[in-house]
């Protein structure tokens, strides 16, 4: 007897020694997947940047987010819809038609909220040789109105709709560094801009240091009858803020962060929450994310946008 208990206990210590001595199963790769961004030169670029970072190294071992250059929201509704791309920013203003299926989009898009990013307040500026100070001036012009796949050509387009602008001045749509050297050179005589949270975009910011021009919003007819939009609100933008401008009314809308409905809970969850664990991280790569707090995660959806169950959880 007590030589079979010797073998059963030498047995399983040779057992346990051998399965010690295999080795271990490796470990599962992180799941690469793409972040959608925007144009280089805007505010959501560095922003979705933060984001891809902060998450990729709060879980190694489960995401590889990679960054990847968009042409802004538009073309970012349409790709994280397919699945191209799978976390993304968008306006609000713009993502209530593609809901709807509302033109610029032909049909309707499955797209889910995780949180909202941070307010964008349009602005326009002119160089003073144009003699433009409003858009009432804009007849007779050439003017850059948007980025081509951004929600600043949406929200240019609206205004020119709006104040019956179309067929009366060139307008074109260019990406930000396009804009400022056509700018600069003379080839047109007005542009467009954000001021985003509390800051200003960074292609505004170098029109301000670079450029002579006028700063202008709009007027409140205009404004009335915008804001009756989805995603758009009026804003003030605070004297001192742009230099030589003691600030005006316009219209403005939230950036969100979003993704297609398809994705599954864990991951839209723990995208929320690092993300929102981590604002003040955040603010050190994105001005437009400075101050941000967690209860500013649910402001700015149009009625339709709901939130992923995830982000919700």
């Amino acid at each position: 007897m007590m030589r079979k208990r010797i073998g059963a206990t030498l047995g399983l210590i040779l057992v346990l020694a051998f399965a010690g001595a295999l080795p271990s199963a490796p470990e599962a790769a992180p799941k690469t997947m793409v972040l959608g961004t925007a144009p280089v030169g805007t505010s959501s670029f560095p922003y979705m940047v933060g984001v891809a970072t902060i998450i990729n190294k709060a879980y190694p071992n489960d995401f590889a987010l990679a960054p990847q250059e968009t042409g802004g929201t538009v073309a970012n509704i349409r790709l994280v819809d397919d699945g191209r791309i799978h976390l993304t920013g968008f306006s609000g203003m713009v993502v209530a038609d593609a809901i709807e299926g509302r033109r610029p989009f032909n049909k309707k898009h499955n797209v889910q909220a995780l949180f909202s990013m941070y307010g964008q307040h349009f602005l326009w500026f002119a160089r003073k040789a144009s003699g433009v100070t409003s858009w009432d001036q804009i007849t007779g012009k050439k003017m850059a109105v948007g980025t081509p796949a951004g929600s600043t050509r949406v929200g240019g387009d609206l205004v020119i709709a709006t104040k019956g602008l179309k067929g009366k001045a060139q307008f074109l749509y260019l990406q930000p560094s396009s804009m400022i050297d056509s700018l600069r050179d003379g080839n047109i005589d007005a542009g467009f801009g954000l001021s985003t949270g509390s800051a200003l975009a960074p292609w505004v910011q170098e029109v301000m240091s670079t450029l002579d021009v006028n700063f202008f919003g709009l007027d409140e007819p205009t404004i009335a009858k915008l804001i009756q939009r989805p995603g758009l609100t009026r804003y003030v933008i605070p004297g001192g803020l742009l230099k030589g401008s003691p600030g005006f009314p316009t219209m403005s809308e939230y950036l969100i962060a979003g993704v297609s409905a398809k994705m599954d809970e864990r991951t839209a969850y723990l995208f929320t929450k690092t993300i929102q664990d981590n604002l003040a991280t955040l603010g050190t790569y994105s001005t437009a994310a400075k101050g941000t707090k967690p209860e500013d995660a649910l402001k700015g959806l149009p009625p339709k946008l709901s939130f992923h169950s995830g982000a919700v959880r």
